[in-house]
């Protein structure tokens, strides 16, 4: 495959998955305990993430290899990262969000509650496992390539802007304010993969 073609399927793909996270994003009930993991839109929801995470897995493809020169090692280790956070990611929200959350939601809704000894032991460690890479990924690499000036500038803004956001997000799981931060990460997140994406474009590279 030439690298044109290369850039234009990861723009494509980046896209897609920028406009499917928002769609996941807007569709997850507000919340992860087992009242949540039975509604109607549940499965739905995280097969849809799981969808959109494989989409940007290889939309950051292009975006590491537009730039590669301009952005040196640092860039390197926040690409990878943010590839296997999104692997992982997608993974997560098909293998536990959509097939096993459901299953345990209706054998052992207590499991999924923060205090049980399943959720501190084992789900929270998990869940740690998975969105370390993936925030600290898509903030360093949302940096330098704010840093190397390939994309617009406005969308590598948007990729950094949803790691405070996201932290608050799991700051304030429970509360009234969870919903709200949660469909901000995915409006945020969303526009910002869905910049880049068409910055991968060729019709955008000659303007």
């Amino acid at each position: 495959m030439s690298p044109a073609r290369l850039m234009r399927w990861s723009g494509w793909s980046l896209m897609l998955g920028g406009i499917a996270i928002v769609g996941h994003y807007l569709s997850h009930p507000p919340g992860e305990t087992a009242q949540f993991t039975l509604y109607p839109l549940w499965e739905m929801s995280h097969w849809l993430g799981g969808i959109a995470w494989l989409l940007v897995l290889f939309g950051l493809v292009g975006v590491y290899l537009r730039q590669s020169e301009r952005i040196g090692v640092l860039g390197l280790i926040g690409f990878v990262l943010a590839f296997a956070g999104s692997a992982l990611d997608a993974g997560g929200e098909v293998v536990f969000g959509a097939i096993m959350q459901p299953v345990i939601a209706g054998l052992a809704p207590d499991w999924l509650n923060a205090t049980s000894p399943f959720y501190v032991s084992a789900l929270r460690p998990a869940l740690g496992v998975i969105n370390l890479p993936l925030v600290v990924g898509f903030l360093l690499l949302g940096v330098v390539t704010l840093r190397a000036g390939v994309f617009p500038r406005a969308a590598s803004g948007l990729v950094i802007l949803v790691v405070p956001i996201g932290v608050a997000a799991l700051a304030s799981v429970g509360s009234s304010f969870q919903q709200v931060l949660q469909i901000l990460v995915g409006l945020v997140l969303g526009a910002g993969l869905l910049m880049w994406g068409y910055a991968l474009l060729p019709a955008s590279h000659e303007r």
